[in-house]
């Protein structure tokens, strides 16, 4: 049986010319597509209400937690700087939501730029509102205008946690954020660091936990090696799926 991935939507929080309101939920369909090509089945979990959490996490194997806006400061204890960008609390509460009860039945969590960030918010961490600012970073970790597909600038992956057991100890990526992990959550590890060090991969204690702050999903099509990171999501979940109650059993134990 084919292992269902729950992607968690972004949500127009803004009226636009071709949606004249703001009850818009969607993903962009790099993520549908890492997923598919490595076997997996996409499924895209709209915007939902806190309390729906467990009945969304019952119905996938694994959860998926994609970029977007910036997380909201006060929920990690921080009140917001001039430099936060756009917000959007119902997301943050209901992901955050999402994280939990994946946590509770042990099943695996992968998250990508923003993704990574609200994992590690969820788990108690803290953030870089802006990492220019806060950090004077000279680095540019949004490279927009260039193109999504185009890798930019290394990283360094650490010890022997997945990115390096993926791709070794040096790795180009692309980068399009100006928010990074501050204070590190509970049971969570540095997996790979920028040369200005900004976090760029987690992976939790068990492994059941992994994140990255680079967007993998806009560069497997033009650089096929990126397409082993959905791989190694996809295998976790095929793992869940063959021991759900030993895990459900170990997360409560």
């Amino acid at each position: 049986m084919i292992p269902k991935i729950g992607i968690a939507s972004n949500h127009l929080i803004h009226p636009t010319k071709k949606f004249n309101t703001n009850y818009v939920d969607y993903i962009q369909m790099a993520y549908v597509d890492g997923i598919r090509q490595s076997g997996g089945l996409p499924i895209v979990l709209p915007l939902g209400k806190p309390s729906e959490a467990k009945d969304y996490i019952e119905t996938i194997d694994a959860l998926l937690l994609a970029g977007g806006q910036d997380v909201v400061p006060t929920l990690y204890g921080k009140e917001p700087i001039q430099e936060l960008g756009e917000t959007d609390l119902n997301r943050d509460q209901f992901e955050i939501s999402l994280v939990k009860e994946a946590l509770r039945v042990h099943k695996p969590i992968f998250g990508i730029c923003r993704g990574q960030q609200l994992i590690n918010v969820a788990l108690g961490g803290s953030l870089y509102q802006d990492i220019h600012l806060q950090l004077g970073i000279k680095t540019q970790h949004n490279q927009y205008p260039t193109a999504f597909d185009v890798p930019t600038h290394h990283i360094t992956t650490s010890s022997d946690f997945w990115l390096k057991q993926l791709f070794g100890q040096r790795l180009l990526v692309n980068s399009f954020h100006h928010q990074a992990i501050n204070k590190l959550g509970r049971e969570l590890n540095v997996a790979a660091q920028s040369d200005d060090g900004i976090i760029e991969s987690i992976e939790s204690n068990d492994g059941n936990i992994f994140a990255v702050q680079f967007h993998p999903e806009c560069l497997f099509k033009t650089h096929s090696t990126f397409g082993k990171i959905f791989d190694h999501l996809i295998d976790k979940a095929v793992k869940q799926r063959k021991n759900p109650i030993k895990n459900l059993i170990r997360s409560v134990s």
